[in-house]
């Protein structure tokens, strides 16, 4: 059994569910998912959710006393006890909780056993990108659109659609956040509309963000734009549905968007990500956009 522990936002949610299922799949075992982080009081002050109920995945919701095992393990088993002595001299990777060693892909992923709890956050097309079909499937969306979000998909489908992600409220006002991550600039996005709309023909833009009365204030582009701004709070993944639909996408620094373009099955289409990911531009982050990809 693999067992994936999720924090944090959406997009992260997303790449640990992802690198755990590829490892369950290599390993022909069971993936479950270790969603307590969502219920400890502490953590709630992040005002981060389970998310991914609106999606079709097929793996179970870890018991405790499973989580227990690798966690809390408790055995008055003397071979027991001497097993687990032994396994804690392995190298990390074989360690029965597999605490991710860096930011980049780790080679030695794929080493691991079938018995196994996930502690990362797995940030890379690496880690699935052998079962990119299963994950696509998992990863649908199982509502169909309504309402004004049926009114953008309308349009999205009859335009040369691009989205464009903005993410501001917690990287802006949070100072751990700020301290980490920084914000994408009016520059960059200003530069990645110009370079993603050569060429194309009558490019629409898509604008998505946490903060879109921000975006129409401030951010004014040369081409047709949409604002998109009816889903926040509990609805916000719909914005994730909507820009898959997008031809193409300007991401931000987030997992958010990350996924937002990767959904996108299109062999054809064109992504552009910002250079620096995080504040300091000395953190190693070649793996997280594929290769099709363009930063600038």
């Amino acid at each position: 059994m693999i067992i994936t522990e999720l924090i944090s936002g959406l997009g992260n949610q997303l790449f640990q569910y992802a690198a755990g299922k590829s490892l369950a799949l290599k390993k022909d075992t069971i993936l479950k998912i270790d969603r307590t982080w969502f219920d400890l009081e502490f953590e709630k002050q992040t005002h981060r959710t389970y998310g991914l109920d609106p999606f079709a995945i097929q793996s179970e919701i870890a018991s405790q006393a499973e989580i227990d095992l690798y966690l809390r393990p408790q055995s008055s088993n003397i071979l027991d006890r001497i097993q687990n002595k032994i396994k804690s001299y392995q190298p990390y990777y074989k360690q029965r909780v597999y605490l991710e060693p860096h930011f980049e892909f780790d080679t030695n992923f794929f080493k691991t056993s079938e018995d196994a709890y996930l502690s990362g956050y797995w940030q890379s097309e690496k880690y699935f990108k052998d079962y990119a079909s299963i994950i696509r499937q998992e990863f649908q969306f199982k509502l169909p659109l309504q309402d004004k979000n049926l009114h953008w998909q309308q349009l999205i489908s009859s335009s040369n659609a691009i989205s464009l992600h903005v993410r501001r409220t917690d990287m802006v006002n949070n100072p751990d956040v700020v301290k980490t991550h920084g914000s994408c600039g009016l520059d960059y996005y200003q530069a990645a509309a110009s370079k993603i709309a050569e060429g194309l023909e009558q490019p629409v833009f898509f604008i998505f963000s946490d903060d879109p009365e921000w975006c129409k204030a401030n951010l004014i582009l040369d081409w047709p734009v949409h604002y998109i701004d009816n889903n926040q709070g509990d609805f916000a993944y719909i914005d994730m549905q909507l820009m898959s639909m997008c031809q193409h996408h300007v991401t931000a620094n987030s997992s958010f968007s990350w996924w937002g373009a990767w959904l996108n099955p299109s062999p054809s289409k064109r992504v552009i990500s910002p250079i620096n990911w995080f504040a300091d531009p000395s953190k190693n982050t070649s793996d997280l956009i594929p290769a099709t990809w363009q930063r600038i």
